[in-house]
């Protein structure tokens, strides 16, 4: 598997003072804030942290404990059919979501999940929404 960016996504009932925590001591820079999730990036590196509630009425659960690792690959099908053929359980078949990913999820041995996705256009409701935080920048 090539990977083209890894985050991070911390399953936390403190969104706002992580953020703050990640921005004011580590530099790193707001891209995406909504009352259940928050995106930072890295000014230097290709990473992401991101912070998620461990549970929303339109989403998944998360139970509030551990780690959520994303990779981001360059072509998420073929991940996603190679890693099926090898008997990976599959927790969230692929799915196209609003905010720009093509996705999937699977856990590792110890429950962490790993979110594999590939970048996608934003539904024109996102986007509006991603532009006006890169407005502020």
């Amino acid at each position: 598997m090539k990977f083209t960016r890894v985050d991070a996504t911390i399953s936390t009932n403190k969104l706002i003072e992580s953020k703050e925590f990640y921005m004011d001591h580590f530099g790193f820079q707001l891209v995406y804030e909504s009352d259940w999730y928050i995106e930072l990036v890295g000014t230097e590196i290709p990473a992401g942290i991101s912070f998620t509630l461990p549970q929303r009425e339109a989403g998944e659960y998360f139970n509030g404990k551990g780690l959520i690792l994303s990779f981001e690959v360059a072509d998420v099908d073929s991940e996603y059919a190679r890693l099926k053929a090898e008997g990976v359980p599959i927790l969230q078949e692929m799915q196209n979501k609003p905010w720009g990913e093509r996705s999937f999820v699977v856990d590792d041995p110890n429950g962490v999940h790993l979110y594999i996705y590939k970048s996608i256009p934003a539904t024109p409701e996102y986007q509006e929404i991603y532009e006006s935080f890169q407005k502020k920048a």
